[in-house]
């Protein structure tokens, strides 16, 4: 990792910057609490309004909580990203879906940003549910594809594409397109196809590991046959190979490190009323000692890249 003392997610830059650092994460966490009075984000009502929306009615997200689904983007992407920032950032998220990574940075912050998405109809609901929260005229909405991204070479400070590339098949080509459009930082966030459970998939062991046509049977005989989408995983070498000119800045997935992390999962489930898994907690604990080599053993490759000055 080259010379991280030098980056904004520095541990090693001196103690009144981390002092600093610090107070910025406490800020922002005391303010999220301070939002979190009446539900945080949304109201009943404006929940139900969402739920009914057209395209949006219709998928496995309909009976989710979307203040817990924001409180999610919010902690693990949102604020992570604004405590490098000394100003409003210009942000695109990448496979938007329904939207909620950019109508966090919209309700959270004052950043510019685009979200991009492929299928129209869900970029039309997407923009609907914005509609709702009051935000859809602070974010530019784009039709595009990963393959072919319709934006101008590093013309953002931050790029995101949270769990996306699973879906698109192991093309290091879409990394680099995803790269070509950031002047900064690049997140990603898909899972790792060396972890042997994938619950974004299956969640049956090793199934990702099978030839698509064993998939399809040991997915059936388990009555999984809905989940089994052919998705294919990344492995951390493949990913980590395709941005060349880019360091890995995280220490642990996307955050800075470890204790950045539990402090936003400690967060999430005092909001949720969720009990922490201990076995979780523990594994993950002890992964983190692996430093660098952590990314091999957790389920999801999700990572901070900074461009290389």
């Amino acid at each position: 990792m080259r010379k991280f003392q030098n980056e904004q997610f520095s541990a090693n830059a001196g103690n009144v910057k981390n002092s600093r650092k610090e107070a910025m994460h406490q800020d922002a966490f005391l303010k999220l609490d301070e939002a979190a009075e009446e539900r945080r984000w949304i109201s009943q009502t404006a929940a139900r309004e969402i739920a009914e929306i057209e395209h949006f009615r219709d998928s496995e997200y309909r009976s989710a909580d979307v203040n817990a689904l924001l409180d999610f983007y919010v902690l693990n992407f949102v604020d992570p990203l604004m405590a490098m920032m000394h100003e409003a950032p210009h942000v695109a998220d990448i496979g938007t879906g329904y939207g909620w990574l950019a109508i966090a940075f919209a309700l959270r912050t004052n950043a510019r940003v685009v979200a991009v998405e492929q299928d129209n109809a869900r970029l039309r609901a997407a923009r609907k549910i914005a509609t709702v929260l009051g935000v859809e005229d602070r974010i530019q909405w784009t039709q595009g594809s990963i393959a072919e991204l319709p934006l101008e070479d590093r013309a953002f400070d931050a790029v995101y594409c949270i769990e996306v590339i699973e879906h698109t098949g192991v093309n290091r080509n879409y990394i680099r397109e995803l790269a070509r459009v950031t002047n900064d930082i690049l997140v990603i966030t898909t899972p790792n196809k060396l972890f042997p459970i994938i619950n974004h998939d299956t969640a049956l062991p090793f199934c990702h590991w099978l030839p698509l046509r064993l998939r399809d049977h040991y997915a059936a005989r388990f009555g999984k046959s809905s989940l089994q989408q052919n998705n294919m995983f990344w492995s951390p070498t493949t990913l980590l190979s395709s941005l060349e000119d880019f360091d890995r800045i995280s220490r642990f997935m996307q955050f800075e490190d470890y204790r950045t992390y539990r402090n936003a999962e400690k967060l999430l489930n005092g909001r949720s009323g969720k009990t922490a898994n201990r076995c979780k907690s523990c594994y993950f604990f002890l992964v983190s000692k692996l430093g660098k080599h952590a990314i091999f053993f957790v389920p999801n490759l999700a990572s901070t890249f900074r461009r290389r000055r």
